[in-house]
């Protein structure tokens, strides 16, 4: 079957393939596309068949190794056009003629949202009609090149599901080309766009031939915000008859587009995005001052903010800083009844200072909970920031240090913060009187907050298999955590201690030891758990386990001696409650995965550890800052200070009555989920954790009370997320990601950032691909990618490239595997040599040498002028 891109009906995606697809579709649209038919997977059939009926197949599936693969290819290649394809063929031509055809691939498994085989398949320009057929089967048989079946094998494709379909257009006969994207890939903004523009036809581009030049327009303030001029050295170019030129060109400096054709572009991907309704980028050209649109693809590499979060274009902005990621030390989302019981603890904990909320401080949805930091600036202004922001990552401050809120302070406070100041004295006046007496007598204090922590956990236990309704359980354990919360106010005096003993022996070159107070604090429930594994995993009857079955047989049998075992329950007792995670309710506890408890176990060096020597380092820092503050004249400020410090243990317990009451309710709920999967309203106890905690209530108080179509909801709404890797710890409600930038220093390089994270490893210089092999771990460092690169990306930690943008198909495959990537770093394959120990900032485009070879010319490393 042959349909041309003007066909009236509605293209499928396993005949046309999704490059063909979105032609035909951008076409029906009325968008302005050089004329062209796909030559459907249908239209393949007999050569498919002849394919498989060889023993070149045979091998092939028995073994899809590069010299099988290229058999296989080298026999399609030969294939020729049965006489009823040849027919059809010369019937849609005659259709269509034009002086020259570009021959494209459209595979139905090619530039979907998670998966792009960027630039893998070929592509002939320039073809010219006798030239048609033989082009046609090269598209055809690059479906068997090894760098793809390698791909879809990474991807869990099957490498026998064979069907392309292939593409035949008029060729443009481009003065200038290039790729949009309808968000800027740089920051993921989704009010700015992001044009690479180069002159002649777009493979330089793609290739990674040329560095074009890079165009950001903000289309709501319709402004060019940058605009980068590089160096377009050489061009190809396509003649009327079909021939390809490379040319120089002697204007290379010279921006390809004008800033009405850098409008233009920008206002045609934006369209092209409406019409779909998800970020996309296109390949565009212009012939005689005609813009055409060549291609359309969904965006593969980008944060999606959910719905909730986002505010309507040149509305004022929101600007959202990730709590867990910051705080909690686990970057993954919660789950939907995690974060709701979280967000309600934070709300306590802050007793009415932080409400929660959309327009509160404090906001969640489906598991990402976020300050609303522009909230809180407008309802205390900007001074408040040092304090909320001190504790965290340094480029985190150094971002809201410097940030400007313009267009993101309401005008108006938002509803729930205008008791927030109120609610702030209040709690100032509340704490006062148990921190004055604290400071009196803090050994009472410590002892009240005793009491007040035992019987927080005797309350828990009225809370274990309680027929109270699940809200009803969720508001009691909250309000026995907001008891040890007030119980705890007394030691904000402990929270000071630190910085008052920093300030008391000011330069006299104490802070290692100052530091070393914070060992071995009293009442660390932390602490505690961490000496209790110490203790088990030294135990000669847990070393004598050979695997985690013989551990978990003997604990299930008690095995073990009555000493062994009665340690061990303690622990679970006290600590089976804390885990990976342990805030959600979701997650899983030791006691119920007895495995990962014994890796745990068996990960502690027990003869050469920070526990063992801890109090020692401890009790000799004390005495060299007690015999400093004699000498300063300041021993009983000292003294005082130091004990108010050592209960600087307690702040962990508020946390470990909530992780102790999270898995209570965790117990109780799964006994619900047990019930409605039973009664057929859940489909796996699983599930649970996809509702909130009043849909629960209802399920159990209302026997027809359906929770299955609810979790379905939840978990497609979370799917929109489930491919990120890398979470943000800053983003504004249009999407826009800030990170820190830092000035290069001696000794880095400077690039374009193309793919986030930090790796450190030995470098590997490649200038072709397979040259040398790449081990795991390496970093691969080179001049450019294409297409028969990617077998390599498996193994590398990071990639460092000379030439080529964002959209050249080594940033694509970096940022879409989340492997961390820097370009435009000039001379690198020169500068760098194999064996290197270099660090590859990805988030800010940096390259550090941090161990060279012997080899490695120093000298070059300072180079001011990075290419970009």
């Amino acid at each position: 079957m042959i349909l041309p891109f003007s066909t009236t009906e509605t293209p499928l995606l396993a005949e046309t393939g999704s490059k063909a697809k979105a032609l035909i579709e951008t076409t029906q649209a009325g968008f302005q596309v050089p004329d062209g038919f796909v030559l459907c997977t249908s239209f393949f059939d007999p050569w498919t068949t002849q394919l498989k009926m060889s023993n070149d197949w045979k091998y092939f599936l028995s073994d899809p190794v590069k010299e099988n693969c290229d058999r296989l290819k080298k026999a399609a290649e030969s294939f020729s056009l049965t006489k009823n394809q040849r027919k059809d063929l010369s019937a849609s031509i005659q259709k269509m003629k034009a002086s020259c055809y570009a021959v494209r691939s459209s595979s139905p498994e090619e530039d979907l949202a998670d998966i792009s085989f960027a630039g893998m398949y070929t592509t002939c320009l320039g073809v010219s009609e006798a030239e048609l057929e033989s082009s046609i089967a090269k598209v055809f048989a690059s479906m068997f090149d090894f760098r793809i079946i390698e791909y879809k094998r990474i991807h869990l494709l099957d490498p026998a599901a064979t069907k392309i379909a292939v593409i035949v257009q008029k060729q443009v006969l481009s003065d200038v080309s290039g790729i949009a994207f309808s968000i800027n890939p740089q920051n993921n903004c989704y009010d700015e766009v992001m044009i690479n523009a180069s002159f002649g036809l777009g493979e330089k581009i793609v290739s990674g031939q040329v560095t074009p030049d890079l165009y950001v327009v903000d289309v709501i303030r319709k402004q060019i915000i940058q605009k980068e001029l590089n160096d377009k050295k050489d061009a190809l170019f396509s003649s009327e008859n079909g021939r390809l030129v490379n040319k120089l060109n002697e204007n290379n400096l010279l921006p390809a587009l004008s800033d009405e054709q850098i409008f233009a572009t920008a206002d045609l991907v934006k369209r092209v995005e409406s019409e779909y309704g998800y970020p996309v980028d296109v390949e565009w050209a212009i012939e005689n001052e005609k813009l055409y649109l060549l291609q359309a693809r969904p965006v593969t590499a980008y944060f999606p903010l959910y719905e909730s979060y986002q505010t309507e274009p040149g509305q004022t902005k929101n600007l959202y800083l990730d709590v867990i990621k910051l705080t909690q030390g686990f970057d993954w989302s919660m789950s939907e009844l995690g974060a709701e019981i979280f967000m309600k603890m934070v709300e306590k904990a802050k007793q009415g200072v932080m409400p929660a909320g959309r327009d509160g401080i404090i906001y969640s949805v489906h598991g990402r909970i976020y300050l609303l930091i522009n909230h809180m600036v407008r309802a205390y202004g900007k001074a408040i920031l040092p304090k909320t922001i001190g504790s965290y990552d340094r480029p985190t401050r150094s971002i809201l240090e410097n940030f400007s809120f313009e267009g993101y302070i309401p005008r108006k406070r938002p509803a729930k913060t205008n008791r927030m100041v109120i609610n702030s004295l209040q709690l100032i006046l509340r704490s006062f009187i148990p921190v004055f007496r604290a400071g009196r007598d803090i050994h009472f204090a410590a002892n009240a907050f005793a009491n007040s922590a035992e019987n927080a956990m005797l309350e828990l236990e009225q809370l274990k298999e309680s027929n109270l309704v699940f809200s009803e359980q969720v508001d009691f354990a909250i309000r026995t955590f907001d008891k040890i919360v007030f119980a705890f106010m007394p030691f904000l005096l402990s929270t000071i201690a630190e910085n008052s003993l920093r300030r008391l022996f000011k330069n006299q070159g104490m802070e290692a030891e100052i530091a070393m107070m914070n060992m071995d604090l009293t009442g660390n429930p932390t602490a505690e758990m961490g000496e209790m594994q110490m203790r088990l995993a030294a135990s000669p009857e847990f070393i004598a386990c050979q695997d985690s079955e013989e551990f978990q047989r003997k604990i299930k049998n008690q095995s073990f001696s009555q000493d062994f075992q009665r340690l061990f329950q303690e622990y679970m007792k006290r600590f089976g409650c804390r885990c990976i995670g342990e805030i959600d309710v979701a997650s899983v506890r030791p006691y119920e995965n007895l495995a990962d408890f014994y890796l745990i176990l068996k990960q502690i060096n027990t003869e050469d550890n920070a526990l063992q020597n801890m109090r020692d380092k401890k009790q000799k820092a004390f005495q060299q800052l007690l015999e400093k503050a004699k000498s300063l004249g300041k021993e009983k400020q000292f003294l005082v200070l130091h004990e108010r410090l050592q209960y600087l243990g307690f702040r962990e317990y508020p946390k470990y009555v909530f992780v102790a009451a999270v898995d209570v309710l965790r117990k109780n709920i799964l006994r619900l989920a047990d019930r409605f999967v039973a009664e057929g309203r859940l489909k796996n106890q699983e599930d649970i954790f996809l509702v909130d905690v009043q849909q629960v209530s209802k399920a159990q108080e209302d026997r027809t009370f359906d929770l299955i179509p609810i979790a379905e909801e939840n978990r497609r709404a979370r799917s929109l997320t489930a491919n990120v890797k890398y979470w943000p710890a800053l983003v504004d409600s249009r999407g826009k990601i800030f990170t820190a930038k830092r000035q290069s220093q001696a000794g880095e390089l400077v690039g374009d950032p193309i793919s986030p994270g930090v790796v450190r490893g030995r470098a590997k210089v490649l200038h072709f691909p397979f040259e040398k092999m790449l081990s795991s771990g390496e970093i691969l460092v080179t001049k450019a990618t294409e297409p028969s690169w990617t077998p390599i990306f498996m193994n590398s930690a990071a990639i460092v490239m000379e030439v080529g943008g964002l959209l050249q198909h080594g940033a694509i495959i970096a940022r879409e595997y989340g492997i961390p990537c820097v370009s435009g770093i000039d001379r690198i394959t020169a500068i760098l040599k194999d064996g290197d120990l270099i660090e590859v900032d990805g988030t800010n485009g940096i390259v550090r040498i941090c161990e060279p070879d012997e080899t490695t010319t120093i000298s070059a490393l300072n180079h001011e002028e990075p290419s970009h």
